[in-house]
């Protein structure tokens, strides 16, 4: 990972005041991207912002294939909490909602994970922003060459030196008062928002 990324040509076409806000604030935050993504959108956090002093725990399931980047948040300084809605869910939210309360603490979820539908954005990751008033931050990134892994997801591998695109959205805070059919509403609203990030990504490299 660390080996192609560092040869990927990187360029923020959406959203970098918004992470220069978040390094200058130091304020808690949820960073979301699709399951597909986890490849670079890792890499790019770690540099961008691990190496930054901010302490990110990241939402990965108990699933064997989760333990590969287990293993790599870890070996990077970050924390886990195992679990989704399938299968632990409950202590990883408690260890995800603690990561937030510390100073300089960030974390990381796939909404669409651990088994999809590839880019249906679930209620899990709204929860914990509902329950902490922590501001979920949308990322993203396409790649001009890549590799498309044969997975549910559809799990894509840029190729070295080949170019990228990162993007990041407007924050999305879930109120703690609301409706069912309101919390159903910021749900389809964040999934859009996360689908159109996509759309800026890809759509650049026909510019």
């Amino acid at each position: 990972m660390q080996a192609i990324g560092r040869t990927v040509r990187v360029k923020i076409i959406a959203g970098e005041e918004i992470l220069k806000n978040l390094l200058k604030n130091r304020q808690p935050v949820i960073f979301s991207f699709w399951h597909n993504r986890i490849f670079f959108c890792s890499y790019f956090l770690y540099k961008k912002v691990f190496k930054k002093g901010v302490h990110l725990t990241v939402l990965i399931s108990q699933s064997k294939d989760g333990e590969w980047i287990a293993k790599i948040v870890e070996m990077w300084g970050g924390d886990t909490a195992r679990g989704s809605t399938t299968r632990g869910g409950k202590g990883a939210l408690l260890g995800l909602i603690k990561n937030l309360r510390r100073k300089n603490g960030a974390v990381v979820t796939t909404p669409d994970g651990p088994k999809g539908p590839v880019y249906k954005f679930q209620a899990g990751t709204l929860a914990l922003s509902q329950m902490t008033q922590v501001a979920i931050v949308p990322v993203t990134y396409s790649a001009k060459k890549t590799w498309v892994f044969n997975s549910w997801d559809k799990f894509i591998v840029p190729k070295p030196f080949t170019k990228a695109h990162v993007a990041f959205g407007e924050p999305i805070t879930i109120p703690h008062d609301i409706t069912e059919k309101d919390f159903e509403n910021r749900r389809k609203k964040a999934e859009e928002a996360m689908m159109e990030l996509v759309k800026q990504t890809e759509d650049a490299f026909k510019i």
